[in-house]
C-alpha cells in the first residue's frame, strides 16, 4: 500500500510541473546594454519575417504551397502538433482529437484558452464542420493525405507534415517557416535543450544505474524507447536496462516477464491511452502481482508516473518529461 501511495503522489507530481513547464528559464542580464541590443534585435527579426509573405511553403510530400500571408484561422488535423503551435503563440481555431487536451498534461495550461472547433479524428474529420469554421489552411499528417487529401484541398490550401516524433525540433522550425516564426522557434529550441543539458549534468551521478520508460495498458507493457531519455548526445543519456528494445526503433510490446528480464533499477511508466486516471488503475492491478513486486524498481520505491505526452516526442511533452525525471529521482 505504501509503494502504491507513492505512485499515486507521483502522478499528482505532474500537475504540479506543470506552471514550471510553461515558464522560461530566468536570464542573467547583468549587462543591460546586450539585453536591449537583443530587444531590438529581436524586433527587427520580427519585423522581417512579418512582412516576409507571400511565401512558399514546401511541404511533407514536396508540395509547394503558396501562402499570401501569415496563416490566421488554421485547421489542425494532427493532435501530435498542438504543442508545436502553442509553443509559437498560435492556435488552431479547428482541430481533430481535442480529448488531448484533458488527457495530456503538457497541454492542460492550454485548455479552455482559446476557442477551438471540434472536427472530429484526424483519420476521419468532419468535413462540413471543416467547411463551417472557414480556415485559410489546413495542417495534416503526411500519411492521411491519400485517404482525404483532396477532398478537404477544397476548402482551403493544405499543408501535410511528418510525425517527426525524434525530430522536435525539425518540426518546431517547419511550423516556424508556416507562421514566419523562425526566431521565436530557435527561441524555443535553445530553451528546452538548454533545460535537457543541465538536467543531464544532474543525472550525471546515476551512470551505474539503469532506466525503463514503460507505456502500460491493461495487461499490456511497451519497452518504450524515449530518444530524450536515452540519447547519450542530445538527450539525459541515461543508461537503458539489459534486454532493452533496438534504439532505432520507437518500442517493442513485452510481456511482463520481459519486463522482468529487463529489470531496471529506476521505471518511469505512462498510460499508453493517454489518461492519467488509467494508469493509477493499472498500477493498482499491479499491486498484487508477484513478478511485478520482483522487479527492482518496485521493491525500492522507483516506479514514477511519466505524462503520456511523451508518446509523441512534442517540445513540451519532453520538456515535461525532463522535468519530471528530474523531480523524482534528484534527492
Amino acid at each position: 500500500m505504501k509503494k502504491l501511495m507513492v505512485l499515486m503522489l507521483s502522478i499528482l507530481l505532474l500537475t504540479g510541473l506543470l506552471i514550471g513547464c510553461s515558464q522560461t528559464p530566468a536570464r542573467n542580464n547583468t549587462d543591460t546594454s546586450d539585453s536591449v541590443q537583443q530587444e531590438e534585435k529581436s524586433t527587427a527579426n520580427n519585423t522581417e519575417e512579418e512582412a516576409a509573405w507571400p511565401r512558399t511553403y514546401v511541404d511533407a510530400l514536396g508540395r509547394e504551397i503558396v501562402l499570401e500571408k501569415k496563416p490566421e484561422k488554421t485547421a489542425l488535423l494532427f493532435f501530435r502538433n498542438f504543442e508545436h503551435l502553442f509553443l509559437l503563440d498560435e492556435f488552431p481555431t479547428a482541430a481533430t482529437d481535442l480529448n488531448v487536451l484533458d488527457d495530456w498534461a503538457s497541454l492542460t495550461p492550454y485548455k479552455g484558452k482559446y476557442d477551438i472547433t471540434d472536427v472530429g479524428s484526424m483519420t476521419d474529420p468532419n468535413v462540413e464542420k471543416l467547411i463551417e469554421t472557414k480556415p485559410d489552411v489546413i495542417i495534416m499528417y503526411a500519411g492521411w493525405y491519400e485517404k482525404y487529401g483532396e477532398k478537404v484541398e477544397k476548402i482551403a490550401p493544405v499543408i501535410t507534415v511528418d510525425s517527426n516524433e525524434n525530430n522536435w525540433q525539425g518540426a518546431l522550425r517547419e511550423y516556424g517557416k508556416i507562421f514566419g516564426k523562425e526566431e521565436k522557434a530557435e527561441t524555443e529550441i535553445a530553451r528546452i535543450e538548454a533545460l535537457i543539458t543541465d538536467s543531464k549534468q544532474q543525472l550525471a551521478t546515476y551512470s551505474d544505474q539503469s532506466f525503463g520508460v514503460i507505456m502500460l495498458g491493461n495487461k499490456q507493457f511497451w519497452a518504450f524507447t524515449t530518444q530524450f531519455v536515452f540519447n547519450k548526445e542530445n538527450g539525459l543519456g541515461l543508461n537503458p536496462p539489459d534486454n532493452y528494445v533496438d534504439m532505432s526503433s520507437k518500442g517493442e510490446e513485452i510481456s511482463l516477464e520481459g519486463l522482468a528480464a529487463m529489470n531496471p533499477d529506476y521505471m518511469f511508466v505512462a498510460d499508453i491511452r493517454g489518461s492519467t486516471t488509467s494508469l493509477a488503475t493499472y498500477l493498482q492491478n499491479l499491486e498484487d502481482d508477484s513478478v511485478w513486486n520482483s522487479l527492482e524498481a518496485v521493491k525500492n520505491g522507483h516506479v514514477y508516473a511519466l505524462d503520456s505526452s511523451i508518446a509523441a516526442g512534442g517540445p513540451l511533452g519532453i520538456e515535461l518529461g525532463v522535468k519530471t525525471i528530474i523531480e523524482n529521482i534528484q534527492p
